[in-house]
């Protein structure tokens, strides 16, 4: 896998419209939280990152799918998108009211998947 270049395409779209953040984990190695808005504390955002970073674990012990799920929290949605060598990508997103134009997370995704 190809720290530098996921780190890299992170910074380059952390303007995206509607976008509140990106985050990357990857197993062995320490997980990135990149705000895409000065609204939320670093804080915040990297204590949900953990919190869905230690469901991965506990979804496959118990044998659930994990290539694509979300976590919905009371104002925001978090998609999570996993490749199969373990690196995991979480979306930010407002829950409603969004300026996060419709296809955007498709191409998060399949970008994602294409480094």
């Amino acid at each position: 896998m190809n720290v530098s270049a996921l780190e890299e395409w992170i910074t380059r779209n952390t303007g995206t419209p509607g976008l509140l953040a990106l985050s990357l984990f990857s197993p062995g190695q320490t997980s990135l939280v990149e705000s895409c808005t000065s609204g939320l504390l670093p804080q915040a955002l990297e204590k949900s990152w953990q919190a869905v970073t230690e469901t991965i674990s506990v979804l496959q012990l118990n044998r659930f799918p994990t290539a694509r799920f979300r976590f919905i929290y009371a104002n925001a949605v978090v998609h999570c998108e996993r490749r199969r060598d373990g690196a995991c990508l979480g979306i930010f997103l407002r829950k409603s009211g969004s300026d996060f134009a419709a296809g955007e997370l498709d191409r998060l995704v399949s970008e994602f998947h294409a480094i």
